[in-house]
């Protein structure tokens, strides 16, 4: 384990509101686990650890994908091998064209310009993301762009989760080499601890260990590091 970012041990008399990496995966819908488990294969196949699942009212999974920059091949009606291939796109790519607008999807991170794009012209009433993208931030209003954009009902964001669960949704997809021009962008929004423990990550030859364990598995090793960067333990 990573041991030189700092790690959250509690204060005195909050031992009982800790949670634990089990309790809180169990608490996640399935949405999110499926979305997860996506973002996961994502990067154990090479690409940005990035996933989405699309749901019914009601829960149901419609359809869910993942990243696919770096694949040579996907399933049909995804797109694969360019800068399109991302996990939101190829939910909605899959999703049928018709007058339905009240789907849910919920995906990993916060939705880039492309993305949001795709889901405004999609059947999406509501977006679900977990880790917050400080490059794409306040992308997702097209209302300025046009008076029919303006009238046009907005799709509702929901995000970035206040949790553990958001740090890992945007700390796996920084396994990904951005380059340096993103990279020193990212430590200006805020995002140095986290870069730091990829950094480590790698240079402790951990990643291969991590791609070896599920989702759920890699979540509960990192978990006191997550623990650390969670907004809602720096609260307390």
């Amino acid at each position: 384990m990573v041991a030189s970012l700092p790690v959250f041990d509690g204060h005195p008399g909050c031992e009982e509101r800790q949670p634990t990496p089990s309790a809180v995966w169990s608490g996640l819908d399935d949405a999110w686990q499926e979305a997860f488990r996506q973002a996961w294969e994502a990067f154990r196949t090479g690409n940005i650890a990035v996933g989405a699942c699309a749901t019914n009212p009601d829960g149901a999974v419609v359809h869910a994908a993942r990243n696919r920059v770096a694949d040579s091949h996907s399933p049909v009606g995804e797109v694969f091998g360019s800068s399109l291939a991302h996990a939101e796109v190829n939910v909605v790519a899959r999703l049928s064209f018709g007058k339905r607008k009240d789907l849910v999807l919920t995906t990993t991170l916060e939705p880039c310009l492309q993305c949001s794009a795709v889901v405004r012209l999609g059947p999406v009433a509501t977006v679900r993301f977990a880790g917050a993208d400080p490059l794409w931030e306040g992308c997702h209003d097209f209302s300025p762009l046009s008076p029919r954009e303006a009238a046009h009902t907005h799709v509702e964001m929901v995000g970035p989760r206040n949790d553990e669960v958001g740090v890992f949704g945007t700390l796996i997809s920084r396994f990904w080499d951005h380059g340096p021009k993103v990279q020193e962008f990212l430590r200006a929004s805020g995002e140095a601890h986290s870069l730091d423990l990829v950094g480590e990550l790698k240079a402790s030859g951990t990643m291969p260990k991590l791609a070896a364990m599920e989702v759920d598995e890699a979540f509960a090793y990192l978990w006191p590091q997550l623990r650390a960067l969670s907004p809602r333990s720096k609260a307390i």
